[in-house]
């Protein structure tokens, strides 16, 4: 099963009310890795949640995710007609593979002790994402702030 995909919300509002309807107004003015590397050709599709909340889904090991870290801006009004503000206008964003720690702290988690596989859980016991370990060696030595 490959990794299971991550929705990342944010808010939009236009003095200081919710805009809402506005999804197709919503694109990616940037996305990076966090080395520098141009990930934009495959920014998601944004979609509206409601209320002034929309999102993105990624799944990590997939375009734009597949080479680590995101960060970028999305442009809230694209072709200027929602007429923001540019500080309502452009949002920050970032997909970090700690997102996916997180799921480890609220659901399931099992390990195989053998393969150091790790799969995450909801609460009906369905796979919603598998930490598959690959590497070939035995013993893996990871130094502080070394990649």
């Amino acid at each position: 099963m490959a990794n299971a995909t991550i929705e990342i919300p944010f808010y939009v509002s236009r003095d200081g009310e919710p805009l809402t309807n506005a999804a197709t107004e919503i694109d990616f003015e940037s996305l990076r890795t966090l080395a520098g590397v141009d990930k934009s050709s495959s920014a998601p599709t944004v979609s509206e949640i409601g209320n002034g909340w929309y999102k993105f889904c990624v799944a990590y090991g997939t375009a734009p995710f597949d080479a680590g870290d995101l960060v970028g801006v999305v442009d809230a009004d694209k072709d200027g007609e929602n007429n923001l503000a540019n500080a309502e206008r452009y949002i920050p964003i970032e997909v970090r593979l700690d997102f996916y720690g997180l799921m480890r702290l609220v659901n399931k988690m099992s390990q195989d002790k053998i393969t150091g596989d790790m799969v995450i859980k909801d609460s009906s016991d369905n796979k919603i994402l598998k930490l598959g370990i690959t590497d070939g060696e035995s013993t893996l030595e990871r130094e502080p702030r070394i990649a």
